[in-house]
């Protein structure tokens, strides 16, 4: 999928929701196992040419997600869930941001 898709960027705005994405769920310290496994097979399924601009909505929506993720593990372990799952799901949205975005 291109980066710059409307489906990509809906599908990655969806991931913020409070009720049905894996990133607003885990705002609210719930971390759901197959909604974090659908966000990280969206992030691998996304495509950008080497040299293309990143569309801003793209960049808006996948920068603090490595960030903000981090910050809830220990938020969603309070909450009951599996520390091991909820940090490998941040570890994972991590490395394909910096995949995707690329790093200094």
């Amino acid at each position: 999928m291109k980066h710059s898709d409307p489906q990509t960027l809906e599908a990655l705005d969806r991931a913020w929701d409070p009720e049905q994405g894996p990133l607003g769920k885990l705002r609210d310290g719930e971390y759901d196992p197959a909604l974090g496994e659908r966000y990280i097979e969206l992030l691998n399924s996304i495509e950008i040419s080497e040299g293309e601009p990143l569309h801003p909505d793209f960049v808006k929506l996948t920068w603090f997600a490595p960030l903000f993720s981090e910050w809830q593990v220990e938020r969603a372990v309070e909450f009951g869930a599996d520390k091991r799952a909820v940090t490998n799901f941040t570890d994972r949205v991590r490395e394909r941001i910096m995949e995707l975005l690329g790093v200094p």
